[in-house]
């Protein structure tokens, strides 16, 4: 399987989402509120499922309402659901454990069907195995997301990438990519949508109707604390900025005779 490089910012498995269905009008912000919507709503069943491995899902969306911060596997099966198309996991062997199993794994979403479509992603790291482990007291874990591509069968070379969006036809859409300096061509997977259902990237009456389904005093908690912290982290950032405005006006003015 072939990996594409993606942005190294904390969001990169909402990246690499975007990068593999080709919509470029998503953005990382929006996945990562439909991913919180959705662990918020199956909050119970998302906990019983994960909490013995990664903790317990409550502390998970404290941490996803925070912008650019790392994304573990309640992040992976919540977009499974979202997107509704199977996502792959792919762990490497590196320190493998036992344990790590549920890494590699696929992960359904609930109307999951023969025609389901299945996505892959790869856990890796930013830096070499011999320096992830120096910067870990020699342990290596990832902090990374790619997405990864099949080869296309189809063998004639192209000079560009091409971008696809998301539809429902029969042809599976392909793009050009480059590995060890040679042209390949890899397959697009797609996403699911039926013909009267909104596409899947669509997020705005999806996200409104969702958060409409949310009924439970306890949910609704949940909604307020992750919307609360995202306002409190934009006043952090709005205030920094207003006082480096300040300290450069204060600047000038003392330079100015």
């Amino acid at each position: 399987m072939i990996t594409i490089e993606v942005a190294a910012d904390g969001n990169c498995l909402y990246n690499s989402i975007i990068c593999l269905s080709g919509n470029t009008v998503s953005t990382p912000s929006e996945l990562r509120v439909r991913s919180l919507i959705e662990l918020v709503k199956d909050e119970n069943f998302y906990h019983n499922r994960f909490a013995h491995i990664v903790g317990p899902v409550n502390e998970a969306i404290k941490n996803i309402a925070r912008n650019f911060s790392f994304s573990e596997l309640y992040e992976i099966a919540a977009l499974s659901n979202v997107l509704k198309c199977n996502i792959q996991s792919v762990y490497p062997t590196i320190a493998y454990r036992s344990d790590l199993n549920i890494m590699n794994n696929t992960f359904e979403h609930a109307q999951c069907s023969i025609a389901s479509k299945t996505i892959c992603l790869f856990w890796t790291h930013t830096e070499s195995e011999i320096e992830a482990r120096r910067s870990n007291a020699g342990n290596w874990s990832p902090n990374h997301f790619v997405p990864l591509l099949l080869p296309s069968d189809n063998s004639q070379s192209q000079n560009h990438l091409r971008q696809s969006k998301i539809s429902g036809s029969a042809s599976t859409p392909t793009k050009a990519t480059t590995k060890n300096n040679t042209l390949t061509q890899v397959r697009l997977p797609e996403f699911n949508a039926d013909d009267n259902e909104m596409q899947p990237f669509q997020v705005p009456s999806t996200v409104i109707t969702t958060t409409n389904e949310i009924t439970t005093p306890r949910t609704k908690r949940r909604l307020r604390l992750a919307e609360t912290c995202t306002s409190f982290e934009s006043t952090i950032v709005e205030q920094k900025r207003m006082q480096a405005r300040e300290r450069m006006a204060a600047k000038r003015a003392a330079a100015t005779p």
